[in-house]
C-alpha cells in the first residue's frame, strides 16, 4: 500500500471531530457550489448540497430505494438488483435489511457501485430457517462479501423473548441509499495524492471501477486494503475529498423479485424510491461496531438511541438512551439528507419529511379467490419509516408475556420520537397516550390538531407494535358490497390491522397463503370471490406512511406434465394522499 494512502486513512480516522459546511463530521453539506471541479477538490471542498425536499420518485430513480418486502418463508427466495444509472461517477451505498416485526437491523453493509454498475444478490433460508445473503457479483462491499459465500443474518438486535429468532429473519424489508459519490475527476498523481498537476483518477475510483468485468477490490491486495481502511474512517470534508468522495447525487434504481422454484411461482416489482431535488448531504459513517462519535440526537430519529424529544407510551419524557449508537447503525433513513436538516436535532425534521412523503390516506387494490384456478391473495403493507416515530424497546421487558412482557400496559416498551416543532402531538403519524402530569403545557390537550389518545397498541403474543386502519370496504367485480364489513383475525376485529413494520393480510386463507407469511400476519374472511377493496388510512388527517402490493397466485390444474401450472401476479397498491 502506498504510504500516502495509509497516511490519508490515519489522518481521516483522527480527524473525525471536525466540522464542515455547517454539519458534523459524518454529515457534510459541502462548501462550494462547484460540482466535481478539480479546483474544488484540490482545495479540499465538496460540491455543496442543494436539495430542499424529499419526494417519491415516480420515475423510479433517486437517492433512496426501499424494497417493501422480502421473504424466505416456505421455500421462497428473494432477489435484488441495484443499478447505478450514473455512468460517470461511482456510488457508496448503505444496504440494510430490517425484520418485518419491528424493523430491527438484521444485516447491513456498504456497497461500492462503479459507474453504470448493477449489483445483484439473493436471500434464502438455511437448513435451520435462518436467512442468509449470497451473491455472485463482483461489485465491492464492506465488509467484503466473497462470491458465492453465504452470509448469515444477525440476531443480536432481535428480542430475547422471541420463541424463534430465526423466524424474524425470514421476512422484512430493505433500505438502500446513496451516502456518497465516488468522483470521476482526474486530479490525483501517480502516488495517489490530490495534485494541481494530477491526471489520474483517485485510488478509490480505481479500486472500485470494474476492469474486464471485475472490480480490483474484489480480491485481496492493495485495492481491497484501501477500501477497508476507508470504511473505518470518520471523515472530515478535506479528508473525504482527498479520498475521492463527493456529496451524493442519487441515480439509484432498484428491482426485486420473490421466487419459489418448487412451486414455479415468481412475483416481481420495483423499489419505492425517494429522491432529493438536488445534491444531498454526504452521510458516510464507519462500517464498524464502535460507539459513534456523532451525537445520536443529530443523526437519527430512532428513539432507541436518543435522549431528547422521546416519550414513552403514556407521554412521559425519556432522557436516557435505550441503546448506545454504533457507527454501523448509521446512516439510516432519518440521517439528514437535506442541508437544511444538517443541524442539531435535524434528524427529526428528516424523519418528518420522509414520513410525509410516504403518507397516504387510502389504499386500494384487487384480490382474486377463484376456486377453479385455486386463486389466493395476500396484501403486503410496508411501513419503512415508522421506526423513526415509534420503536419497540426490548430492553424494557423480561419474559415472554404478561405484566413484564411486551404488553400495552408496559409504558417503556413503546418509545415515541416527538417530531412536532412545538410541544404538541400534531406533527406525529404515530403518537402516545398522554400523561397530563408529565406532558408539557398544551401537549395532547385535545385542542385543534392534537391527539389525546395514542394510536398504537402492542400484540402481547409477538411484541409487534400495531396500528389500525380507520375503516375498509370491499366489492366484488359486479359492484356488490356488503352492509357489514369483513372480520379480521387474530382477534376478530372489524378493522384491518398493521401489526408489524411489514404486515401481510391473507384473504380467506388460514394456511400457508400466497407468501407463507408468519412474522406479522393477519387474515380476513370475505364473502366474495374476486374484486377490489379500499382501506381508509386517514389517521387524523395525517395519513399512514406505507407502501406495498397485492400478491395473487393462480394454479392451472389442467396443466400438462412438464408445463408450469402456477402463476404469480404483483399489483402495487394505489394510494390517495
Amino acid at each position: 500500500m502506498k504510504k500516502n494512502v495509509m497516511a490519508l486513512s490515519i489522518a481521516a480516522m483522527i480527524g473525525g471531530l471536525g466540522f464542515a459546511g455547517a454539519a458534523s463530521a459524518a454529515v457534510i453539506t459541502g462548501t462550494t457550489g462547484a460540482t466535481n471541479a478539480a479546483a474544488s477538490i484540490q482545495a479540499g471542498e465538496m460540491a455543496k448540497a442543494t436539495a430542499t425536499s424529499l419526494t417519491l420518485a415516480e420515475g423510479g430513480v433517486g437517492n433512496a430505494l426501499i424494497v417493501p418486502y422480502f421473504t424466505t418463508q416456505n421455500g421462497n427466495m428473494s432477489v435484488f438488483h441495484v443499478t447505478n444509472t450514473d455512468t460517470d461517477n461511482g456510488k457508496v451505498v448503505k444496504v440494510r435489511f430490517r425484520s418485518a416485526a419491528n424493523s430491527d437491523d438484521i444485516l447491513d453493509f456498504q456497497l461500492f457501485l462503479s459507474p453504470g454498475d448493477v449489483w445483484t444478490a439473493a436471500v434464502l433460508a438455511d437448513e435451520n430457517g435462518l436467512s442468509q445473503l449470497v451473491t455472485s457479483d463482483n461489485t465491492c462491499t464492506v465488509p467484503h462479501i466473497p462470491k458465492n459465500t453465504f452470509i448469515p443474518f444477525r440476531k443480536g438486535n432481535l428480542p430475547a423473548f422471541a420463541a424463534d429468532q430465526n423466524q424474524l429473519t425470514r421476512e422484512g424489508y430493505v433500505e438502500i441509499f446513496n451516502i456518497a459519490d465516488i468522483t470521476n475527476v482526474k486530479t490525483w498523481d501517480a502516488a495517489g495524492a490530490v495534485s494541481a498537476t494530477g491526471t489520474q483518477f483517485s485510488p478509490l475510483y480505481k479500486a472500485t471501477k470494474h476492469v474486464n468485468g471485475v472490480a480490483p477490490c474484489s480480491a485481496a491486495g492493495e485495492a481491497r486494503t484501501l477500501l477497508d481502511d476507508l470504511a473505518v474512517t470518520n471523515f472530515t470534508e478535506p479528508t473525504a475529498v482527498a479520498a475521492g468522495l463527493q456529496t451524493p447525487s442519487g441515480g439509484l434504481m432498484g428491482d426485486w423479485y420473490i421466487q419459489n422454484i418448487a412451486q414455479s411461482t415468481t412475483f416481481a416489482g420495483v423499489t419505492t424510491t425517494i429522491t432529493a431535488n438536488g445534491r444531498a448531504n454526504f452521510t458516510h459513517f464507519p462500517q464498524v461496531a464502535q460507539p459513534a462519535t456523532a451525537t445520536a440526537n443529530d443523526v437519527t430519529a430512532d428513539a432507541l438511541f436518543r435522549t431528547t424529544f422521546v416519550r414513552d407510551a403514556v407521554g412521559a419524557p425519556v432522557t436516557t438512551a435505550a441503546k448506545t449508537l454504533l457507527d454501523e447503525d448509521v446512516p439510516d433513513l432519518s440521517t439528514p439528507m437535506l442541508p437544511a436538516n444538517a443541524v442539531a436535532e435535524g434528524a427529526r425534521a428528516q424523519a418528518s419529511d420522509l414520513l410525509a412523503a410516504l403518507a397516504v390516506t387510502s389504499v386500494t387494490n384487487q384480490y382474486a379467490l377463484n376456486a377453479p384456478v385455486q386463486g389466493k391473495t395476500d396484501w403486503v403493507f410496508s411501513m419503512p419509516a415508522r421506526r423513526y416515530n415509534v420503536v419497540a424497546n426490548y430492553g424494557a421487558v423480561s419474559g415472554a408475556s404478561g405484566a413484564s412482557g411486551p404488553t400495552a400496559a408496559n409504558a417503556k416498551y413503546r418509545l415515541f420520537t416527538d417530531l412536532s416543532a412545538a410541544a404538541t402531538q400534531d406533527d406525529n403519524w404515530f403518537y402516545t397516550a398522554v400523561n397530563a402530569a408529565a406532558a408539557p403545557a398544551g401537549y395532547g390537550a385535545g385542542g385543534t390538531g392534537q391527539k389525546a389518545a395514542g394510536n398504537t397498541t402492542v400484540d402481547a403474543a409477538t411484541g409487534n407494535i400495531c396500528v389500525y386502519a380507520d375503516g375498509q370496504k370491499f366489492w366484488d367485480r359486479e359492484e356488490t358490497t356488503g352492509t357489514t364489513g369483513p372480520t379480521f383475525s387474530p382477534g376478530s376485529t372489524t378493522k384491518a390491522s398493521f401489526c408489524g413494520e411489514v404486515s401481510v393480510l391473507a384473504f380467506n386463507d388460514t394456511g400457508k397463503s400466497v407468501l407463507g407469511a408468519e412474522v406479522a400476519r393477519s387474515n380476513t374472511t370475505l364473502g366474495y370471490v374476486s374484486g377490489w377493496g379500499r382501506l381508509d388510512t386517514t389517521n387524523a388527517d395525517m395519513g399512514l406512511p406505507l407502501t406495498g402490493a397485492s400478491f395473487i397466485k393462480l394454479t392451472n390444474p389442467s396443466a400438462a406434465a412438464g408445463m408450469m401450472g402456477t402463476y404469480g401476479i404483483t399489483w402495487p397498491h394505489r394510494f390517495t394522499k
